[in-house]
């Protein structure tokens, strides 16, 4: 199972790579579906830190920046981890006077609104998780939320992949003292 997840994800990169590629190339279509295919992505990241009047300024900017920076974007590899990067970066611009402190709230993972127990599932583990530092739970997010690897969260954060590594395994550790059944609620939630 998480053989075919890893290759489905290699395969989307790889698409997506080969959209930036046309992209770059002049191709407006390209840009537009890789403007749509991220939209919701990156307004779901920017709920933790943003109004969605600023979410959306943000996002609409960060997208001007890419089109207006386009050739010194040439070789982007991993089109996700760059938008995210562009955008907490856009993010950071219009709360440059203020500590964000990272937050997990409604909207992290899609659930079905008449799924109780998802919903019920959805809000312990987001109770587990308040319990862990902001940078602790902005790595998790990352990580089991919007799967990316290590060394996205890296180059997205700007620290160090070992930094990475320590940050994650203590972030487990704490989860796994706060609540036993933490994988198997993220298991759940994922699985339905």
């Amino acid at each position: 199972m998480k053989k075919s997840l890893n290759s489905h994800n290699n395969s989307s990169q790889k698409s997506h790579s080969e959209l930036w590629t046309s992209y770059v190339n002049g191709n407006q279509e390209a840009f537009k579906i890789i403007y749509n295919y991220y939209y919701q992505m990156l307004y779901n990241f920017g709920k933790r830190f943003l109004s969605a009047s600023e979410i959306e300024d943000c996002i609409h900017d960060t997208f001007l920046n890419i089109l207006k920076y386009k050739e010194s974007s040439l070789e982007v590899k991993n089109v996700k981890a760059y938008l995210f990067k562009c955008f907490r970066n856009q993010v950071f611009k219009v709360k440059k006077n203020i500590q964000l402190e990272f937050d997990l709230n409604e909207g992290t993972i899609p659930y079905e609104e008449d799924n109780k127990d998802k919903e019920l599932i959805l809000k312990q583990l987001k109770k587990i998780i308040k319990e862990l530092s902001p940078r602790e739970r902005e790595i998790v997010y990352l990580k089991y939320f919007q799967n990316f690897n290590n060394i996205e969260i890296s180059e997205l954060l700007d620290i160090n992949y070992q930094t990475v590594r320590n940050i994650l395994a203590n972030a487990i550790k704490k989860l796994r003292v706060l609540g036993e059944n933490y994988i198997e609620l993220l298991f759940m939630l994922f699985n339905e």
